[in-house]
């Protein structure tokens, strides 16, 4: 018996060790609230163990689920339950409710995964569902890289977020070389990320030509004075 005891409490001890990212997620994805388009990615274990293949939780260990025009999200044999509007941490508490009559210990992690639409110079540009604490650069290298490689890297100068009619600038250059997360970036549910062509004039590329034009004129109008 002791012997089974302890092999428990190894198996439990690696199994948080393998899984600790999980559960140690940002704190602060909580606070994201979901909607239509966007999804949820479901960590669901019984009493803090993954569940096994053929427990009717495994139906929804480590799978993500899209949230639907009517806000909901199909659960199967839970049905459909509305979530849109909702917090991860709201979602979490919900689920876990609804969990009790299938596991002893349900215990639920939610991600949420919002909709990012990735334009221009991208080796896979189209849309994509992400989540918060993914990195810059492991979103960049999701899309299929910048098309050029390393020698592309120049268009994060004029790489920029469009969300609605507003144009956003960050530094992206950073972003990249610090591993900067895309909730640390601001990322919003529905924004697009614009990576201009490379043969296509952008504002900030016209505002250099007319910074250097105007020292021209400047340097001019000097020479002419003495």
């Amino acid at each position: 018996m002791k012997k089974v005891l302890k092999g428990c409490a190894i198996g439990f001890l690696l199994h948080l060790i393998l899984t600790g990212s999980v559960y140690s997620q940002d704190d602060r994805l909580g606070e994201i609230i979901v909607g239509p388009g966007d999804a949820i990615h479901l960590y669901v274990y019984d009493g803090g163990f993954a569940p096994v293949e053929g427990k009717f939780v495994a139906n929804f260990h480590d799978k993500a689920f899209v949230i639907n025009g009517f806000g909901q999200v199909d659960l199967l044999t839970l049905g459909s339950i509305h979530v849109a509007g909702m917090t991860a941490e709201e979602i979490r508490l919900l689920l876990t409710e609804q969990f009790k009559p299938y596991a002893r210990e349900p215990m639920v992690v939610v991600k949420p995964l919002i909709r990012i639409t990735l334009r221009g110079d991208f080796g896979q540009p189209g849309m994509y569902r992400m989540s918060l604490d993914m990195s810059f650069w492991d979103m960049i290298k999701q899309a299929g890289g910048l098309v050029g490689g390393l020698d592309a890297l120049s268009a994060l100068n004029d790489m920029f977020i469009m969300r609605k009619d507003e144009i956003i600038y960050k530094d992206f250059v950073e972003a990249i070389q610090q591993g900067t997360s895309l909730y640390e970036l601001g990322f919003q549910s529905g924004d697009e990320l614009v990576v201009p062509r490379a043969n296509r004039p952008t504002f900030r590329s016209m505002m250099r030509y007319f910074q250097f034009g105007m020292s021209l004129i400047i340097l001019y109008l000097t020479l002419l004075k003495q």
